[in-house]
């Protein structure tokens, strides 16, 4: 393959490398797909196409992406929620508003605003430092006439994105429709479970369908969120929860991205606002018993709380395994026997212990670096959608449709493509060998172009234009031999996409 010295610029496009958005500013692909939205705005008379452009334009207007997060119920997705913002704002205990669907976005100040199913809007206050308030009776709406909630936080973590909290997708609540309903106006989804297994492929598999197969590796990261809680729930967690990640990891290939393990109740406390120098007095005084009694104590929860014999009275070890749990108390005891003191240093250590750390990373990697493919993708399949069904001026369907097909050919939105291969894969429609069917999940899902070639952060172009010649290459060969047509058709859009790969500056 010959590379010219600049590299080409597809016509009508801005140079492949132009860099996501950030800062709530709209990338390229965002503003294309804004204009050709706008331009057929200004020439529909009223209806239903009209109303829904108006909706994509109203998103791409949004400052950042939208992650929903997502899972059976009680997985743990409110705690989560907490500790991603940094401060307690969801209910994570089984209550009324775990029913809800509530938007977790940035704004000028702390406010609920209420949107009732009869379409009216009624703002209210949130509960002291933000987030829903604990008694709904304070919302003024029945919880019956509640549509959702919208949370505005003046939260500096939501600058990026903003957060969906869904009920959970679980038949015998009665609220899958009303979480896929929230699920289809995300850009990706954090698909939170405590103890991943059969169950977990069949509950993706459904929102997948549901979906259209939209939900794919290249829009789903998943969370192991109690990891604390595998096995016998004592000693360190991580060796087997990451074999249980890894493990998952492969078997729901085309489904997830990958899989993240957590502590989420240690990940909330650390990252959130709970967290007090009381506490860390209390782990103080509890430091003072041995590492024996201790770990006889925190054999369950139970038997900590009724440990009447150690340093601490009843209502501090319930505050500690309320606030830590016996996995996170093990921890802090340990930290503070390794010198950490101070609340700043204990906290450190304890965000460090929870995995929250890997958990944003990849967010960032997987997301938000790639958040104008992702809005557009979106923005793009609402549009297609509205437009298939519409009947109306020819001449506007036309020239959207064909303004939507340029914006295809960008070669960013070629990655966003191959989320049918993944969804083929996930299915079984698509079968390819382990290493193949890796490359394309990092092809498709990878956040940066060192990352879809499989290569570390801050490969040289050089290595990477030739990783990218090699991989073309070989994926040419797959295209020429294989006998299957869908093996054909999608191993010839990933030789496309290495080929844009190679040429990107």
């Amino acid at each position: 393959m010959t590379r010219s010295a600049g590299g080409p610029v597809v016509a009508g496009h801005p140079p492949t490398g132009a860099a996501p958005e950030a800062g709530g500013v709209p990338g390229p692909l965002c503003r294309r797909v804004r204009a050709i939205a706008g331009a057929a705005a200004a020439e529909l008379p009223p209806g239903p196409l009209l109303s829904e452009i108006h909706s994509v334009l109203d998103r791409l207007a949004e400052p950042g992406l939208r992650i929903a997060v997502g899972g059976r119920m009680k997985a743990g997705k409110s705690t989560l929620i907490n500790a991603l913002v940094g401060q307690e704002v969801a209910a994570t205990a089984a209550t009324e508003c775990t029913l809800l669907v509530a938007w977790f976005r940035a704004g000028p100040q702390n406010r609920v605003v209420v949107h009732s199913t009869d379409g009216r809007r009624v703002e209210t206050g949130a509960r002291p430092g933000g987030g829903i308030p604990y008694e709904l009776s304070g919302l003024g709406v029945p919880l019956e006439e509640i549509q959702e909630l919208e949370v505005e936080l003046a939260n500096r973590r939501l600058a990026e994105y903003t957060i969906v909290d869904t009920p959970g997708v679980d038949s015998l609540s009665g609220l899958d429709d009303v979480a896929m309903a929230a699920l289809a106006r995300a850009d990706a989804l954090l698909y939170v479970m405590p103890h991943p297994g059969q169950g977990e492929q069949e509950a993706l598999e459904a929102l997948r369908r549901k979906a259209s197969g939209s939900i794919t590796a290249a829009t789903v990261l998943g969370v192991l969120s109690r990891i604390d809680e595998l096995g016998s729930g004592t000693g360190d967690p991580w060796p087997h929860a990451r074999r249980i990640a890894g493990r998952y990891s492969r078997s729901l290939t085309g489904l997830v991205g990958t899989i993240v393990p957590v502590v989420g109740l240690l990940a909330q406390a650390a990252a959130g606002d709970g967290y007090t120098d009381d506490d860390t007095a209390r782990i103080a005084r509890l430091a003072a018993t041995t590492e024996a009694d201790l770990t006889e104590a925190l054999y369950s929860g139970d038997a900590f709380l009724a440990w009447d014999a150690g340093p601490l009275p009843a209502g501090d070890r319930r505050r500690l395994l309320g606030l830590l749990g016996r996995h996170g108390i093990a921890e802090a005891f340990a930290a503070w026997h390794s010198g950490t003191r101070g609340s700043a240093a204990m906290l450190s250590h304890l965000r460090a212990a929870s995995g929250i750390d890997e958990l944003e990373s990849e967010i960032r990697g997987r997301f938000v670096a790639s958040a104008d493919r992702l809005r557009a993708a979106r923005a793009i399949h609402s549009l297609d959608q509205a437009a298939g069904g519409a009947g109306g001026d020819d001449r506007v369907l036309v020239a959207l449709r064909a303004g939507l097909a340029e914006v295809r050919t960008h070669p960013l939105m070629r990655q966003a493509e191959l989320g049918t291969a993944l969804a083929d894969l996930a299915s079984g429609t698509l079968t390819l060998p382990e290493p193949d069917g890796r490359e394309l999940v990092a092809l498709a899902t990878g956040g940066s172009p060192a990352a879809c070639l499989g290569l570390p952060a801050g490969t040289d172009r050089p290595t990477q234009a030739r990783e990218a010649d090699r991989l073309a290459a070989r994926w040419r060969v797959i295209e020429n031999t294989a006998r299957q047509r869908v093996t054909r058709r999608h191993a010839r859009a990933a030789r496309e996409l290495y080929e844009a790969l190679y040429f990107l500056d």
